[in-house]
């Protein structure tokens, strides 16, 4: 999944400059618990992505809520989406900090749907067969999708492997109608 230009050059500078001040480990860090804290809260969520709040007002809740408990990196990280009107891109920018942290790690995120949530023997052989064609560490990103009738999804970078029933039942119409 392909995240827009302006959220990729965002999650890159993050980075960029985690690294050049050496606290690649921390920012990663408060990325995750970020992301963590979105999920918990669409409260917060639906308040940063408020079109109608001011900057200020984003600005001054950011720092009431993180300043002391991460990074100055990250703090001044999300103050800068605020006062560029771009707070709105949080959970997107924080989403791809971690595809490029996993990426640079040399580690493939798959993201995987299922119509059942998969279990943990499950995602491992699927994680084992990904790794075996890719060559490379994958990290799976599941979710259950009620679109999928039975089987599974999964995408990594640009390849779909699609394990659905309805792929298979169309296989299987294709092969007896013999075109």
């Amino acid at each position: 999944m392909k995240a827009p230009e302006v959220v990729q050059r965002y999650a890159g500078t993050l980075l960029d400059a985690a690294a050049e001040t050496q606290v690649f480990a921390p920012v990663r860090q408060d990325v995750e618990r970020l992301i963590a804290t979105l999920d918990a809260s669409a409260e917060l969520v639906s308040f940063l992505t408020d079109r109608l709040i001011g900057e200020d007002v984003k600005s001054r809740v950011i720092e009431q809520l993180f300043a002391g408990k991460m990074q100055d990196l990250t703090l001044n990280f999300l103050l800068l989406l605020a006062r560029r009107r771009r707070v709105g891109l949080l959970p997107e920018v924080l989403n791809t900090c971690m595809e490029l942290f996993a990426e640079r790690a040399g580690i493939i995120i798959a993201e995987v749907r299922s119509a059942v949530e998969l279990d943990e023997a499950q995602a491992e052989n699927l994680r084992a067969r990904l790794a075996a064609y890719t060559g490379k560490e994958i990290r799976l990103r599941t979710r259950i999708d009620k679109k999928v009738r039975g089987g599974l999804i999964a995408q990594v970078g640009d390849t779909v492997f699609d394990g659905s029933l309805a792929t298979h039942l169309q296989r299987l119409h294709r092969q007896l109608a013999g075109t």
